[in-house]
C-alpha cells in the first residue's frame, strides 16, 4: 500500500507522482489542513444535514494521504480503481475523498495548479476540434471493441491455424 512515508524516501519519484517535491508537499499540506477544519465544519454543519455531527463512518485515510492521493490524480489521472489498488481503498471511497479536497484545492492552487472548469453540456469537444486544438493528441491508441472467441470456438481456431 502506497503512502506518504514510504513515497517520502523517494523524492524523485515522489515529484514525478505529484509534480510536487516533499517539502513543497509539506507546505501545501499545512495550508490544506486549516482550510479543510473549515471546509469540514461548513459540511457537517450545513442545515440540511440529516445526521448529527459526528454520525456516519470516518474517513479511511488519513488527511495527508487523501492529498497525496488527489495530487497523484490530477498529475496522472489514474482512474479511482488504480488509486484505491494503490491506496487500499475502494474505488468509490476515492472518488469521494477527490471529489471533497478538490474544492479546498482550488482557491489554495488556483495559480499554480490552473486546471480548467469542465464544459458545460453540449460545449464539449468532438475529436476532430479537440486535434485541432492540442495537435500533440494526435497519436492516441485505438481501444475499439474485438470480439473474443468463446471457449467452445477455440477448437475451430486451432483447426484454421494449423
Amino acid at each position: 500500500m502506497l503512502n506518504y512515508q514510504s513515497l517520502k524516501q523517494n523524492p524523485q519519484a515522489f515529484k514525478k507522482l505529484t509534480s510536487i517535491t516533499p517539502t513543497e508537499f509539506d507546505h501545501l499540506f499545512e495550508k490544506v489542513s486549516l482550510s479543510w477544519m473549515e471546509s469540514e465544519c461548513q459540511r457537517l454543519d450545513r442545515p440540511d444535514r440529516q445526521r448529527a455531527r459526528g454520525g456516519g463512518s470516518d474517513y479511511k485515510l488519513p488527511l495527508r494521504e487523501r492529498l497525496l492521493m488527489t495530487l497523484m490524480w490530477l498529475r496522472l489521472y489514474l482512474t479511482t480503481e488504480a488509486l484505491g489498488i494503490l491506496f487500499g481503498v475502494n474505488k468509490s471511497t476515492v472518488s469521494r475523498n477527490t471529489r471533497r479536497l478538490l474544492p479546498v484545492l482550488d482557491p489554495l492552487c488556483s495559480d499554480t495548479l490552473d486546471w480548467p472548469d469542465p464544459p458545460k453540456r453540449g460545449q464539449g469537444k468532438n475529436v476532430g476540434q479537440a486535434l485541432q486544438t492540442h495537435p500533440d493528441l494526435c497519436p492516441f491508441v485505438d481501444a475499439a471493441e474485438l470480439a473474443r472467441p468463446h471457449a467452445q470456438n477455440l477448437e475451430n481456431i486451432r483447426r484454421m491455424i494449423n
